[in-house]
C-alpha cells in the first residue's frame, strides 16, 4: 500500500491506473486475431496457389501438351512428304499420285486452328489464381498465326504470273488463296499423272513441295514459339510452387512466433493472479498487513483493488471486534468474579456464623460464676475447629481453581494409585455405611498422579454425599485397547436430566453446600492427560456412574485379572 495517502486516495488512484489498462480479454482477443490473421492470410494465398497449379497442369496436360505433340507432328509429316517428293523418280510417278492426297497440309492447319482456338480460352487463369500469378503470361496467338497461313494469297499470286504454270493449271485463276492454289495443284497433278504427262507433273510437284515446305516452315516456328511460352508457363508454375512454400513456411514461423508471443503475454498478464493467490494465503494465515499491487489487466487489477478494499475493510472490523471482544471478556470476568465472591460469600457466611455462634457460647461459659464445665467447652472449642476447617477447605478449593498448577507426566501405575486412594477413604466409607468394590486391572500411564488423585478423590466424595444413608461404591479399572478406562459408580439417586446439561461447568452445583468446582477439576484433569470424563450409563442400578478415559502407556501390562470385586468394607480387601 502507498505511504502517505489514505485508503480512498490510494483506491481512486488504482482506479486511474486500471482505466488506462487494456483488459484481459482485449489482449487475449488481440493476440488470438493476430493468429488467426496471420493463418487466414496464408491460407488463402495457399488456397490460390494451390488453384493456380491445379490450374496450370490441368491446362498444360491437357491442352498445351497435346497441341504441341500435334504441331510436331503435322510438322514431322509435311517435311516427310516434301522429303519423299524430293526423292520421287519419274518412273514413281504413280506412287507420288498415292502420297500427293494424304499429305493435306491445309487439312492439317485447320485442326490445329480448332485445337489452338480453345486453347487460347482455357489459358486464363481463374479469377483467384490470378491473386497469385503477378502478371498475366503473354500467350502466343497461334490462332492468328494459323488463320493468316490459311487466308494467305503470295504464292498463289507468284504461280499465277508464272505463264507456263498458268496455262498448266487453269484453275489457278479461280484460287483465292495458297490452300484453293495448292487443292488446284493437287488436281492438276492427278490429272496429269494419269495422262502420263511427265514433265508437266514434274513442274507441278516443284510447286507442291514449295507449299508443303510453307506450310512446314510456318508450323514449324508455331510449334518454337509455343513451345517457349510452354516452358514459361512451366517456369511460372514452378516459382508459384517456390512462393507458396515461401509463404507457407514464414506464415508458419510468424504463427509460431504469435502463439510464443501470446502465450508469453498471457503469462505476464497472469503473473499478477500467482502474486494475488499468494497474498490470499499469507492473508489468511494471519498476515493482516499484506495489501496487493494494483497492476496488470483491467480485470486483475480490478479484482487486486478490490481486494485491498475488502482487507482495509476487515482490519477495520477486526479492530472493532478486537475492542468489543476486550470489552466483552472484562465483563465476562467481572461477572465471573462477582459470582465467585457471591458464592463465596454465600458458604463463608454458615461457618462465620457457627463460629460466631459457638464463640458466643463459649463466652457465656466462661462468663458464669463458678467452675467452668470442661467438657462443654471442649465440645464448643471442637465445633469452631470443625468451622474453621470447613472455611480452609472451601478457600483450597478456589485457590485450586484460580491457581491451577503445572501439571507433571511421569509413569503411574494407576491400579495400584486407586488403592492407595481406597486405603484412604476406608475409615470414611465404614464410618459412613458404605461398601465399596474394587475390580482393577494393572495399567500404566503417563501423567500427573497428583492430578489424578485429586480428581478420583472429588468422584469418590461426590459418590458419597450421594449416599448419606450409606450403599455401594463401585470402582473398575480396564485397559481397552490404547485407552485406560476408570468407572466410578455409586448406589445414589443419580444425576438428573437438568444437571446433566451444566455437568461439568464451574460452580455449577446441586447441593447447598457445595462449591461446583469438583467436577470441573476433574474435566481439567483429563484434558492435560489428553483423556475425557463423561457420565455413562451405571451397570448396578439407577446411580451416577462416571467414566475417565486415557491414553495408556505403551509399556502397560496385558495381563487381565478376571478375579471377582473386592470389597472394601472397613479395610483393603483381598
Amino acid at each position: 500500500m502507498t505511504k502517505g495517502l489514505s485508503v480512498s486516495d490510494h483506491g481512486a488512484m488504482s482506479e486511474a491506473r486500471a482505466s488506462a489498462r487494456t483488459s484481459l480479454s482485449m489482449r487475449i482477443f488481440l493476440a488470438f486475431a493476430a493468429v488467426v490473421a496471420t493463418s487466414g492470410v496464408a491460407s488463402f494465398y495457399g488456397i490460390a496457389a494451390v488453384t493456380t497449379l491445379r490450374h496450370e497442369l490441368a491446362f498444360l496436360r491437357q491442352r498445351a501438351l497435346p497441341l504441341l505433340d500435334e504441331l510436331r507432328v503435322s510438322g514431322s509429316a509435311l517435311r516427310g512428304f516434301d522429303e519423299a517428293l524430293q526423292r520421287a523418280a519419274p518412273h514413281d510417278i504413280e506412287w507420288v499420285v498415292r502420297l500427293v492426297p494424304t499429305a493435306r497440309p491445309y487439312v492439317r492447319v485447320d485442326q490445329i486452328l480448332t485445337h489452338t482456338r480453345a486453347l487460347r480460352d482455357d489459358s486464363t487463369p481463374p479469377l483467384l489464381a490470378r491473386l497469385v500469378v503477378h502478371q498475366a503470361l503473354p500467350w502466343p496467338a497461334l490462332d492468328l498465326r494459323l488463320a493468316s497461313l490459311k487466308s494467305a494469297h503470295e504464292l498463289r499470286d507468284r504461280m499465277v504470273l508464272d505463264a507456263e504454270l498458268h496455262a498448266a493449271v487453269p484453275g489457278l485463276d479461280k484460287a483465292q488463296t495458297d490452300a484453293q492454289a495448292y487443292d488446284a495443284l493437287v488436281a492438276v497433278l492427278q490429272q496429269s499423272i494419269a495422262e502420263k504427262r511427265v514433265t508437266e507433273s514434274g513442274r507441278i510437284v516443284v510447286e507442291v513441295r514449295r507449299i508443303i515446305r510453307h506450310v512446314h516452315g510456318a508450323l514449324g516456328a508455331a510449334e518454337r514459339e509455343f513451345e517457349s511460352a510452354l516452358s514459361d508457363r512451366f517456369d511460372e508454375a514452378e516459382h508459384a510452387e517456390v512462393r507458396l512454400q515461401v509463404v507457407v513456411v514464414v506464415a508458419g514461423a510468424v504463427s509460431l512466433l504469435l502463439a510464443i508471443t501470446m502465450l508469453l503475454l498471457t503469462l505476464a498478464t497472469l503473473r499478477p493472479m500467482t502474486a494475488l493467490t499468494d497474498l490470499v494465503r499469507r492473508f489468511a494465515s494471519g498476515e493482516r498487513k499484506v495489501r496487493a499491487d494494483v497492476r496488470g489487466a483491467t480485470e486483475i487489477a480490478t479484482l487486486a483493488l478490490e481486494w485491498n478494499r475488502m482487507a482495509d475493510a476487515l482490519a477495520l472490523r477486526e479492530a472493532q471486534l478486537s475492542v468489543q471482544r476486550e470489552d466483552l471478556a472484562r465483563a465476562e470476568r467481572l461477572a465471573a468474579l462477582g459470582h465467585v465472591a457471591a458464592r463465596m460469600a454465600h458458604e463463608v457466611r454458615n461457618p462465620l456464623s457457627s463460629i460466631g455462634l459457638n464463640a458466643e457460647l463459649l463466652g457465656e461459659e466462661l462468663g458464669r460464676g463458678g467452675a467452668l464445665d470442661a467438657e462443654e467447652a471442649r465440645e464448643l472449642i471442637a465445633a469452631i475447629g470443625a468451622e474453621i476447617e470447613r472455611l480452609r477447605d472451601i478457600t483450597e478449593r478456589y485457590l485450586t481453581r484460580a491457581r491451577p498448577t503445572p501439571a507433571e507426566h511421569a509413569p503411574v501405575q494407576l491400579d495400584e494409585l486407586l488403592m492407595s486412594i481406597a486405603d484412604f477413604f476406608r475409615g470414611e466409607v465404614e464410618r459412613k455405611g458404605i461398601v465399596a468394590h474394587l475390580d482393577m486391572q494393572p495399567v500404566v500411564i503417563q501423567g500427573d498422579a497428583g492430578l489424578l488423585r485429586q480428581a478420583v478423590w472429588n468422584l469418590v466424595r461426590n459418590a458419597w454425599e450421594a449416599m448419606p444413608q450409606g450403599g455401594q461404591l463401585w470402582l473398575r479399572l480396564r485397559q481397552q485397547g490404547e485407552f485406560a478406562v476408570l468407572q466410578i459408580e455409586d448406589s445414589g439417586p443419580g444425576v438428573s436430566e437438568v444437571a446433566r446439561g451444566s455437568l461439568f461447568q464451574p460452580f455449577a452445583t446441586t447441593k447447598e453446600t457445595g462449591t461446583g468446582l469438583g467436577l470441573a477439576l476433574v474435566r481439567e484433569a483429563m484434558q492435560v492427560h489428553g483423556g475425557q470424563a463423561s457420565l455413562v450409563p451405571g451397570s448396578h442400578g439407577g446411580g451416577a456412574c462416571f467414566e475417565l478415559r486415557m491414553p495408556a502407556s505403551t509399556n502397560s501390562s496385558t495381563l487381565q485379572d478376571n478375579s471377582p470385586m473386592t470389597p472394601v468394607r472397613g479395610g483393603r480387601g483381598t
